[in-house]
């Protein structure tokens, strides 16, 4: 029998350590290998570099690892979302609360203000859209060059956002419409003041300071 080159032994090796040759083939190799020392090193380097195919139960094992990374990135994913979404609702909120808290007194404008008597009682009101809300005192007895005048005070605002963003959502017809604010009952007020101002909650009875600062844009006429 014709001795075989070492040549076609190394070809061969990767298939043979991989037991995927035919019986011929391994009685060929394993009996060259006996002989030749050269050959069975190139053999036991092949050997040590083989990866030999993981278990089931190994591929199991595996397969948990990843179903638990998994997990956990799923899980870090969904919280890195959910605090994004409240971060940013808490920014918006902030927004919201800082363009609504952030009020301004409308300036008196006989065009743009006017009172009117219905059924015995006085209202302001106000024919622009974009008020975002009205304060008021109802009609208290104050001292107002040396005499005592039954005087309400109030004032219209507006705030930042129901200047600039409300519109945007507000229709040409909404935009008309006129609000009206309740001053008090006719027999009782004698004159209105318009502007802001502060009342002295632990004595209703002198509710305001000073009036002097405020517009009189409304007084009583003899009957």
């Amino acid at each position: 029998m014709k001795k075989v080159s070492c040549n076609i032994i190394k070809d061969v090796l990767p298939l043979y350590l991989d037991g995927v040759v035919s019986e011929d083939t391994r009685q060929m190799v394993e009996e060259h290998l006996q002989t030749c020392e050269s050959c069975r090193k190139e053999a036991s380097a092949l050997k040590r570099d083989v990866v030999l195919p993981a278990s089931k139960t190994v591929r199991i094992a595996e397969m948990k690892v990843l179903k638990g990374v998994k997990k956990r990135f799923l899980k870090k994913k969904f919280i890195v979302s959910a605090v994004s979404v409240i971060l940013t609702l808490a920014v918006l909120a902030g927004v919201y609360s800082y363009m609504a808290m952030t009020k301004e007194c409308i300036p008196f404008d006989d065009g743009a203000i006017r009172f009117e008597e219905r059924d015995g009682s006085i209202y302001a009101v106000l024919g622009r859209g974009n008020m975002a809300g009205a304060v008021g005192v109802d009609a208290n007895s104050v001292e107002i060059g040396g005499e005592q005048v039954n005087a309400a005070v109030f004032y219209f605002y507006s705030t930042l956002w129901s200047e600039y963003v409300e519109p945007v959502f507000t229709s040409e017809d909404e935009k008309r419409e006129e609000s009206s604010f309740y001053i008090g009952e006719s027999d009782e007020v004698e004159r209105i003041y318009y502007g802001e101002f502060d009342w002295r909650k632990d004595d209703p009875a002198h509710f305001l300071d000073d009036v002097s600062e405020l517009e009189l844009v409304w007084e009583r006429e003899e009957r």
